[in-house]
């Protein structure tokens, strides 16, 4: 575990300060936010866009059946350790058509996914010194989710809201 600790320490710092800076003001300037992501990068995303409805953000995620029409204005947010995926490069070119922004959250350089987005964040896996034995990307997702979470953490300063108030808009059905 502390091998893991180390390398996810190590990616995370090597996150270009000004990229997050970039995304943050991404999301408090658009009209709507909608999240992405496939396999468990998806399930990252998710989770993420339900943080930033506790926020107080009007956020969606795309493929959920109540997902409204992304428009001008609207910001897409896509997560994907590869950037590969056709699927999710459709999505950023859809919402490109309707005049919305797209943001991708990568692990990899130079993919065809961050090739097309108004901002790429990169999460450098390489960062990573020491060998880290796990399985298909979870690494990637380890460090995505702990990123995503920091982003909360200074979008709640930022939007002056308290963990308190985020827990009013949390569900409250079963």
């Amino acid at each position: 575990m502390e091998q893991t600790l180390r390398n996810l320490g190590r990616i995370l710092r090597a996150v270009p300060e000004d990229a997050t800076l970039a995304l943050e003001r991404k999301l408090v300037e658009c009209r709507r936010v909608f999240v992405y992501g496939l396999g468990r990068s998806g399930l990252i995303a998710r989770t993420f866009g339900m943080r930033l409805v506790h926020l107080g953000r009007d956020a969606t995620i795309v493929g959920d059946t109540t997902t409204p029409a992304v428009r001008a204005g609207d910001l897409l947010v896509v997560c994907s350790r590869t950037g590969m995926s056709p699927i999710l490069r459709h999505a950023v070119g859809l919402a490109h058509g309707q005049g919305a922004s797209a943001v991708t959250i990568v692990g990899d350089t130079g993919t065809p996914l961050a090739a097309e987005a108004d901002l790429v964040v990169r999460l450098p896996l390489e960062a990573a010194e020491e060998a880290d034995e796990q399985p298909m990307g979870s690494l990637f997702e380890q460090a995505l989710l702990l990123y995503l979470d920091s982003v909360v953490l200074r979008l709640m300063a930022r939007l002056e809201k308290s963990a308190g108030e985020m827990e009013r808009v949390h569900s409250n059905l079963p």
